[in-house]
C-alpha cells in the first residue's frame, strides 16, 4: 500500500501503519509468551517487535 505507484492518502497510510503496528504489537506479545519453549516463538516475536518498531518509526517522521 505505501509503495504502490498511484495517489498518496496520508490519511491511509497513517491509518494502516497504525493498524499494523497494533498487529505487530499483538502478535510480538502471543509468541513472547511461548518464546521460553518454542524457538520459532523467539523468533517470530522478535520479527514481529521489528515490525512494530518500523512502523512507529515511518509514523512518526510523517507527523
Amino acid at each position: 500500500m505505501l509503495s504502490r505507484h498511484t495517489g498518496y492518502d496520508a490519511n491511509i497510510s497513517r491509518s494502516l501503519l497504525e493498524a499494523c503496528a497494533t498487529a505487530c504489537r499483538s502478535c510480538g506479545d502471543e509468541c513472547g509468551s511461548h518464546a521460553g519453549m518454542h524457538e520459532h516463538c523467539r523468533v517470530c516475536a522478535e520479527a514481529c517487535r521489528a515490525c512494530e518498531q518500523a512502523c512507529r518509526d515511518l509514523l512518526a517522521v510523517m507527523s
